[in-house]
């Protein structure tokens, strides 16, 4: 059994013996705290994480896609390969987030920070794309995105590999 702990102090007890792999899809799951957690694989599709915290957590295969993510905290989290395809992203924070070779096509990431973030190999073709901060984001020739949008204006900076 797993608890998984709310900002409001509520508590949720799932039948799960860990979260690596693990099914939450369609949860909702609005101001969970799952910082520092291992959830490599697990599968949020269509899942409610308004708010939700999952600073310096392990996300790597990770399946958001369609997911509610506005205001959500990715702060320093791993989420190598995950999948945020038509997901809302808005206003969520990826400061310092290693996002290599994920997929967010289709979100909507206005106001989103990523500052600071690895966008190496990333499909961030996007939805609100000026409306995000990339100061100090890295990217390289295998990031994808918008047609003409210039990261190098919202601060990215190009690097080789």
């Amino acid at each position: 059994m797993i608890t998984i702990i709310f900002e409001t102090g509520e508590e949720l007890d799932l039948p799960l013996a860990s979260f690596t792999k693990s099914n939450l899809r369609g949860l909702e799951l609005h101001r969970a705290i799952f910082d520092g957690l291992d959830l490599t694989e697990a599968d949020f599709t269509g899942s409610n994480l308004r708010n939700a915290s999952f600073n310096c957590s392990l996300l790597n295969g990770a399946v958001m896609n369609n997911a509610a993510l506005m205001n959500a905290s990715f702060i320093d989290a791993k989420m190598r390969c995950v999948h945020l395809l038509d997901a809302v992203v808005a206003y969520a924070d990826f400061s310092g987030a290693d996002l290599s070779m994920a997929n967010l096509k289709n979100a909507d990431v206005g106001g989103s920070s990523f500052i600071n973030s690895n966008l190496r190999d990333v499909n961030i073709d996007v939805k609100r794309i000026d409306g995000a901060v990339f100061l100090g984001a890295i990217y390289n020739d295998g990031t994808i995105w918008p047609k003409g949008f210039v990261p190098e204006n919202f601060g990215a900076v190009k690097v080789l590999d």
